[in-house]
Order: structure tokens, then C-alpha cells, then sequence
């Protein structure tokens, strides 16, 4: 199945799976991370818990939110383009945690890195993969959030808590699957701000989407159609990244991508793909972005961006965090202008297991056709994250949500 495929089949729903009583996180730290120079907030950052397996990341406002079943000493911080940090925990409890990264700087030749050849090393990264990817099932708790803005405000806000279940990285794709283990749905009950356009994404992304084991962009065919060079490298704590750009070669029948790969330069292990979708075909881009319409519905592409990162734990490298964005105008055709949309989705694995009892059933894996909207409740109770991990809400969310639930309550 090709990339170009794979994005038809995002927007699904989930078939709720048996729940069970998650651990109890007794143990919560806040914390906000910024930039050691300027003081700015760092969105993205990858934070776990030293010795346990629950991780998070930081939101658009570099705050987060990390919870552990027993007490954390120590938190890890790392970044693209800058130095792993390991932080202590403070004693308080109550206490918010600040955190500063510093940017980090290339300590081998720069220009020797640039300099290599680009296809060899996605090739030998490529025949690296069972090496640096797990050799056996594993399971992962995700947390999921869903968002769209009409303009700049937001008309839809999903959020839900998933089991994700993925095989070896020696067979592909198709015995994965995800399923929801809890979730909740805020929409705007204004019927002008109905949206009854179906648009790609979802929580498969983080099944469909692996592209390290799909290996849909890195066969040959797909890579004989873009041009493939060496970018400035990058440091990820003290682990130089090769930066592979990619950009459209020659015409094809399906939108391609401009973007970069970025890959270590001592293991070969893909860390990050940043993808943008070529918008200079709209009816193509329309293809990969589109689910469904109403006749009569003008449906304008105007940006696709897609992001997919790994983490490298003891050697094995495994899927962290997935991002993808929609931009495009939608109307009715009677009208004048058309309105701005902008639709987000991201995936954070929080914890992860092994083990049969961990086992996530064909039965509550996720249909493709199905949307969380039609699963996902509208309880909104202060403690409905309790035993799980998160992706700390930004404040503009969180003001957000408070309006989107002061309507609903008024109606």
C-alpha cells in the first residue's frame, strides 16, 4: 500500500475495547520547558521518567504534565537540536518544575556529514531496521487528541486514551492495530459551525503511518521519483542526525511530498520524518486529504504536514510521537467567501508493555470507517484523566474547552 493510499484510511473511529482498571498514577509532575538563551517555550519535548516507561510531551506552551504508579526521581528531556537533560524531581509535590534546554552544537565534521551520499545512507538504514526496531510484540498506551478551528477558533475538541498493539519490524503492518480505552468529545452546537466534511487523520496514524515499517516512501520505485540531498545535521543530546530533504522529481499520478528524514549517524536508526505535502496540484492534494463532502460543499486544499518520531531506548528505537495538520477553505457554493479551517490530530505513546495480557483483541481494533465522534462521550469531569498520562492541554485549549462546555451546559 503507498503513502499516497494510506492517508484515505486515517479519519477512523474505534470500536471500544474491554477496559480494564488502568495502574494508579499516584505520583503528578508539572513542569515547563523552555529554551536556555531566549526563555522561550519548547513545544514537542520528549519527557520520561527515568527507570519506569511513562513519557509524555510538552504542548505549544512547553508545559507538561507527567504522572508515574510509583515515585519518579528523575525526568529526561530531549529535543532536536539540542542537549538531553536529566532533571530531578522536587520534594513538593505542588511545585512546577523549570526546566531549560540548551542548544546543542555538531561535535564531529559538519562538513563530512553534509557531504555523504544521501541514497546510500536511506538504503543502509533501510537494511539496519531489524536491528534497530523491536523483534517482538509489544503494546503501547496512547493518548489522542483531535482538534479543529474554524478560523481561530475551535469547533471540536476529541481526546481519547488508546491501546495500541504493534508486531516485529520483520513483517509488516497489517497484525497492528489500536483500540479505545476511554475518550470524551466537545463540539460546538452552533449549527453554523457544522463540519460535515470528512477529512484524513485519526488515531491509526500511529499504525498506518510507520513509515519505518511500512517502508511505503523507502522502497526504490518511491525514492526514483524525488530528489534526495544532504541538509545541515542536527544533534539530539549528544547523537549526531544525518538530515535527509526530499523533494518531488518528476510527475506522477498521486501528490507527493517535500520534507526530511532525519536519521543517527551511529546506529542508522530513522529518528524523525517532517513531510509536507505538495499543494501544487489541488486536485491531487484534494485526493490524499478528503474522506467525503456534501454535494454542493467547496472543498479547498491548502496544507498538509506530517510528523513522525521515534525514540531510541536501549538500543531499540520505537514510535513516540505523531503529528499531522490540515489546512483547507470549506463552503457552500451559494456562498461568497469560503471559511478557514484547520485541523489537527497527535498521538503520544505514554507507556508501554509486554506480554499477553496485554493483547489487544481483533474485536475492538479500529475500522477504518468509523469516526470517534460517534463513540466518544461528553464527560467532561475534572478528574476523567486521572489514571492516565496526557498531553498537557495548551491555555488557549483549555479556555476553549471551558467555552465549549459553558454552551453546551446553557443549551
Amino acid at each position: 500500500m503507498r503513502l499516497k493510499a494510506i492517508l484515505f484510511l486515517l479519519l477512523v473511529s474505534f470500536t471500544a475495547s474491554a477496559q480494564t482498571d488502568p495502574p494508579e498514577l499516584r505520583y503528578v509532575v508539572n513542569g515547563i520547558v523552555a529554551d536556555a538563551e531566549s526563555g522561550h517555550p519548547l513545544q514537542y519535548v520528549s519527557v520520561t521518567v527515568i527507570g519506569q516507561n511513562y513519557a509524555t510531551v510538552t504542548n505549544a506552551d512547553g508545559g507538561f504534565i507527567i504522572k508515574s504508579s510509583s515515585e519518579p526521581r528523575m525526568l529526561e528531556f530531549s529535543l532536536l537540536g539540542y542537549k538531553s537533560e536529566r532533571i530531578s524531581v522536587p520534594d513538593d509535590p505542588d511545585a512546577v518544575l523549570k526546566v531549560r534546554l540548551t542548544k546543542m552544537s555538531l561535535t564531529i565534521n559538519e562538513a563530512v556529514i553534509i557531504s555523504g551520499d544521501p541514497y546510500k545512507i536511506l538504503m543502509d538504514a533501510i537494511r539496519k531496521i531489524r536491528d534497530n526496531y523491536p523483534d517482538k510484540t509489544e503494546t503501547f498506551d496512547c493518548f489522542y487528541r483531535e482538534t479543529i478551528r474554524k478560523k481561530q477558533r475551535y469547533i471540536y475538541i476529541s481526546e481519547a486514551v488508546a491501546k495500541m498493539l504493534k508486531t516485529s519490524y520483520a513483517i509488516g503492518i497489517s497484525p497492528d492495530r489500536i483500540a479505545v480505552e476511554k475518550s470524551r468529545i466537545l463540539e460546538s452546537p452552533d449549527k453554523r459551525d457544522t463540519l460535515s466534511v470528512k477529512v484524513a487523520g485519526g488515531p491509526a496514524q500511529a499504525v498506518f503511518l510507520d513509515i519505518v515499517k511500512n517502508c511505503d516512501l523507502l522502497d526504490q520505485e518511491t525514492l526514483s521519483h524525488y530528489n534526495l540531498s544532504m541538509g545541515l545535521p542536527e544533534m539530539i543530546g549528544d547523537k549526531a542526525q544525518f538530515a535527509i530533504k526530499l523533494s518531488p522529481a518528476g510527475d506522477v499520478n498521486y501528490a507527493q511530498y517535500y520534507g526530511t528524514i532525519y536519521i543517527d549517524v551511529e546506529t542508522l536508526a530513522f529518528t524523525r520524518f517532517e513531510l509536507e505535502l505538495d499543494m501544487s496540484d489541488r486536485a491531487r492534494a484534494t485526493q490524499m486529504m478528503l474522506i467525503r463532502k456534501p454535494l454542493g460543499l467547496r472543498f479547498t486544499p491548502l496544507a498538509l504536514t506530517l510528523r513522525y518520531d521515534y525514540s531510541l531506548e536501549n538500543g531499540i528505537s520505537r514510535v513516540r510521537y505523531v503529528r499531522t495538520e490540515m489546512k483547507f477553505k470549506c463552503d457552500w457554493k451559494k456562498r461568497l467567501f469560503r471559511t478557514d479551517y484547520t485541523a489537527v490530530s497527535e498521538l503520544v505513546t505514554t507507556d508501554r508493555h509486554t506480554g499477553e495480557d496485554q493483547y489487544v483483541p481483533r474485536k475492538g481494533a479500529f475500522k477504518k470507517r468509523d469516526i470517534l465522534a460517534d463513540k466518544a462521550a461528553s464527560d467532561y469531569d475534572p478528574d476523567f484523566w486521572k489514571s492516565y498520562n496526557i498531553i498537557a492541554p495548551t491555555e488557549s485549549l483549555d479556555k476553549a474547552m471551558g467555552r465549549l462546555r459553558k454552551t453546551e451546559e446553557i443549551d
